[in-house]
């Protein structure tokens, strides 16, 4: 087999290891040759990616297998590397630290191929950046990706880097690197709004988190401008329903009602309602919620207590006459829960295209820190 540069994939699923795939996997360690050994495994993973299935194990086996084949500084090591760090699933320090391990692998092969300025250490940087525990090591490795975009005479490749950075970093530094993201989300969504459609990923994407930034400095008014040009995208442009549109209208509501204006929240609470069914055998999740008080008069006993209710959503998506089915605590808890859930907003119910009221039920939990 001629050697050839592996493929990398990206969003990888995991399930159960399948008989058929065992079986090949079996046989590939049974094979005496190296090479035909990472041959089979390579298929299967091949395989396995397309149906959705064992990704995580055969990236492994194609992993370990091709390593002895290709060597510790081959880019095809490389590649197999960051194929199987983006597939494993799952949460924690370990998982963690593996993923930052072969990512790191990954890109001293090719730095020291290629050159540390080179396009193709990009992918592992941004594992590095994405795995480390550290802002500041996660905020080099982003500068040192962006640093290679600019030589790429590619500006939209530049913003693209910039909005990568800025998702990053808001997402698990925001703390640390708050003004770094920014900064480069704004930077980012300037290009994309002078050079890209209104309707393109990337501006919808920036629209997102710049939404996210302004919430977060309480400039309601910036978040809302933003989500409604994300709906008013969707509106004009397709005709189906979309998740991203469904999560703007979401965060409308809470906007909104954040600043009394209830109204306006009902209009995004009907496009939901029209979005997504009613389901009448599932509790209601509600659009806007503010949560119970935990009574003070309880505090000094630290008794946990929680009150399950039932409620009406209106035709608006307001909640009406709740009424207590059972607590646990005593009426202090009872009369926090009500207070509170008399201003939750919800989705209502349609029926033959038309918003309608019907009938759900909750369970509020009080908690008392004891630490």
């Amino acid at each position: 087999m001629k050697r050839q540069q592996l493929a990398l994939f990206i969003g990888l699923g995991l399930s159960a290891l399948s008989a058929t795939t065992l079986s090949t996997t079996v046989l590939a360690s049974q094979a005496s040759d190296p090479q035909t050994v990472f041959n089979q495994a390579y298929q299967s993973y091949l395989a396995a990616v397309k149906a959705g299935e064992n990704v995580q194990q055969t990236a492994k086996l194609a992993y370990t297998s091709g390593k002895a084949v290709y060597g510790k500084s081959d880019d095809n090591t490389a590649n197999l590397a960051i194929n199987y760090a983006k597939a494993i699933k799952g949460y924690g320090d370990e998982l963690y630290e593996q993923r930052f391990a072969l990512y790191d692998e990954a890109h001293t092969i090719l730095a020291a191929n290629h050159g540390k300025q080179s396009i193709e250490t990009v992918d592992a940087l941004l594992g590095k950046a994405n795995y480390t525990t550290s802002a500041y090591k996660a905020a080099n490795f982003l500068e040192e990706v962006i640093g290679i975009a600019k030589t790429q005479n590619n500006p939209k490749f530049v913003a693209d880097m910039k909005l990568e950075a800025a998702t990053l970093l808001a997402k698990k530094f925001s703390s640390k690197k708050y003004r770094e993201a920014k900064n480069y989300l704004e930077e980012a969504d300037e290009y994309y709004q002078e050079n890209l459609p209104e309707n393109s990923l990337e501006r919808i994407k920036a629209d997102f988190l710049m939404a996210s930034f302004a919430e977060g400095r309480k400039r309601y008014n910036q978040a809302i401008e933003r989500l409604n040009r994300i709906v008013t995208v969707f509106d004009s442009n397709l005709n189906f329903d979309h998740s991203a549109e469904l999560t703007a209208h979401s965060k409308l509501v809470g906007l909104y009602e954040k600043q009394g204006k209830s109204e306006e929240a009902t209009k995004h609470c009907l496009a939901i309602a029209q979005m997504v069914p009613w389901k009448e055998s599932q509790e209601q999740t509600p659009l806007y919620r503010v949560n119970p008080k935990y009574p003070v008069n309880k505090a000094r006993f630290s008794t946990d207590g929680s009150v399950v209710m039932e409620f009406e959503v209106d035709a608006a998506g307001f909640v009406k006459n709740p009424k207590v089915l059972s607590s646990e605590g005593g009426s202090a808890f009872e009369k926090s829960a009500k207070a509170a859930l008399e201003q939750w907003r919800y989705a209502p119910k349609f029926e033959n295209g038309k918003p309608v009221s019907a009938i759900s039920q909750v369970q509020l939990d009080f908690k008392i820190n004891r630490h």
